[in-house]
């Protein structure tokens, strides 16, 4: 179910006198058909993955890898239990926290995007304070989890968690907003108190600009992880306390839409306005990006719908942004299986918040890596350029205005020994692409379900074929998409479907349809 309203799923919960965690586990039990046992598993294995980069941050000293920042996490921490503090040390804990998990994701560590990686470190920063302080199971915190994904699909289906399209307001304060409601429950408020907490932590973080400098995820994007973290907190106790949010949490989100679409492109994720446009923002830029061109020299060589939980508490991924991290590795990874066979060749057009901070997101990185086959988690992308000269990869990096799509778009085009792909896509946050076209056809499909892509001769009656043949087959399909080149001539159905599929199968189709050309399977990681 694609939640699109708060009221709705308020007055759900409400209904059938129930938590939202287990509206969401409800939900996802009838998209995903596995058992509830499974479902839950994977949330538990999320939070291990938050709960490790909290523990990395604030045990030991984590530098990003610009070394503009870092150590932060460890530092709080330990002035933390020192008890001098202004507030109190529990709190600052969560701080440090947050910090921890943001420090990890600048070192191109292993986080959870929640929505986002640049704000993956709100939600693991009170779960695990939450753990720490002894009052909660971890079996609890992982079904409240469910609750945070349920209120991040209202706020991306309503909104957006992107800052290129909204501002940091889209994503740490949407983080904020999923982690003041999150711990409402958690502590066993009602649906209508967890609606307050949004409606308080959201509109005040409205206007929050997104001003990376230098265009990293990390000023000021770490330290207002922490900050936020505990505004989330503050919010909850504020609902907890009867405190009730007077313009509804829905109408909050709306408003945040429209102020995401008021502001300048300069204050959205591209490394040109606010703190990233002051004196030392520039010179930091020059001072980061100097040096890596001189390491270069030496070594030479529409609104998108949010279905599932997953898609907000996630992906697991390797740092540092969600959109220009591991949504550039999801598309490079969907040419490479395109392109079925190893790439010698490869460009890269980017536009938008992709083409200005594409170097300091490691969006370079990302889609090496994906075209080479890796996905979202593999410790090699950090090294991906390293990787791509083993294998005999030659690629291009250039700026290019491709249409009116999401900011974060890039046509990526594969060169192999017999083979050629063009694929245009978006990545539209929180790990989440769409493919817009495919070798100059205006096709669109999301590569979050397994694809059969379809090369065919156009027919009139052979798109109904097509689906008798693939029913019979047992596929169910979730979503279609047909472009010709002209009447009668090449064509391609693309038909995102539910079912798994063996390497037999699409053989089976291959050798006994007449009608098809050639077949290829984008699967999901």
């Amino acid at each position: 179910m694609a939640f699109t309203s708060l009221d709705q799923l308020i007055k759900l919960a409400e209904q059938e006198q129930t938590f939202i965690y287990e509206v969401m586990i409800q939900s996802e039990l009838k998209q995903k058909g596995l058992s509830r046992e499974t479902i839950i598993k994977k949330m538990a294995e999320q939070f291990t993955v938050m709960e490790e980069a909290v523990r990395k941050g604030t045990t030991s000293s984590v530098m990003s890898r610009t070394g503009l920042t870092g150590g932060d996490g460890y530092r709080l921490h330990d002035y933390a239990n020192k008890g001098h503090s202004f507030v109190h040390p529990s709190t600052l804990h969560t701080a440090a926290n947050a910090f921890a998990v943001s420090e990890v994701n600048a070192n191109m560590g292993r986080i959870v995007a929640t929505p986002t990686a640049g704000s993956a470190g709100i939600l693991p920063a009170v779960l695990v304070h939450a753990l720490d302080s002894g009052k909660f199971t971890r079996e609890q915190i992982v079904l409240t989890m469910f609750t945070a994904s349920a209120l991040g699909l209202v706020i991306a289906n309503r909104a957006s968690i992107s800052g290129a399209a909204g501002g940091c307001q889209a994503e740490v304060g949407s983080a904020t907003a999923m982690a003041a409601g999150t711990l409402v429950e958690l502590a066993g408020g009602t649906p209508q108190q967890v609606g307050n907490a949004i409606g308080i932590a959201l509109k005040n973080s409205l206007g929050l600009v997104c001003d990376p400098v230098a265009g990293l995820v990390e000023i000021p994007c770490i330290i207002r992880n922490g900050l936020h973290a505990i505004t989330a907190q503050a919010a909850a106790d504020m609902a907890m306390a009867g405190v009730v949010s007077i313009i509804p949490p829905d109408e909050v989100i709306h408003v945040m839409h429209e102020v995401g679409q008021q502001m300048p492109e300069s204050l959205r994720e591209t490394g040109i306005g606010g703190l990233a446009g002051t004196p030392t923002g520039k010179r930091l830029k020059d001072e980061v990006f100097s040096s890596e061109m001189k390491s270069k020299a030496e070594n030479s060589g529409g609104p998108a719908k949010y279905h599932s939980a997953y898609e907000i508490i996630g992906p697991v991924m390797i740092g540092p942004s969600s959109s220009h991290t591991a949504g550039a590795v999801r598309i490079g990874n969907v040419a490479h299986q395109l392109l079925h066979e190893q790439p010698l060749h490869a460009k890269f057009s980017l536009m938008g918040s992709f083409a200005k901070t594409y170097q300091g997101h490691g969006t370079d990185l990302a889609l090496l890596a994906g075209v080479l086959g890796l996905t979202t988690t593999d410790e090699r992308i950090p090294n991906a350029k390293e990787y791509a000269k083993k294998t005999g990869l030659h690629y291009e990096f250039t700026n290019r205005v491709l249409g009116s799509y999401h900011p974060n778009t890039v046509l990526v085009e594969l060169t192999g020994q017999t083979r050629k792909v063009k694929l245009l896509a978006s990545s539209l946050g929180g790990g989440k692409i769409e493919v817009q076209e495919l070798n100059d056809y205006p096709l669109k499909f999301s590569g979050e379900r397994p694809a059969l892509v379809i090369f065919h001769t156009d027919k009139k009656g052979v798109i109904a074929d097509l689906l008798g043949i693939l029913s019979k087959k047992g596929f169910n399909i979730a979503r279609m998409a047909n472009e010709r080149f002209a009447i009668g001539g090449p064509a391609i159905t693309i038909c995102e479907i539910d079912n798994q599929v063996a390497e037999e199968m699409l053989a089976e189709l291959k050798r006994d349809v007449p009608i098809i050309d050639d077949i290829l399977l984008v699967e999901t990681e």
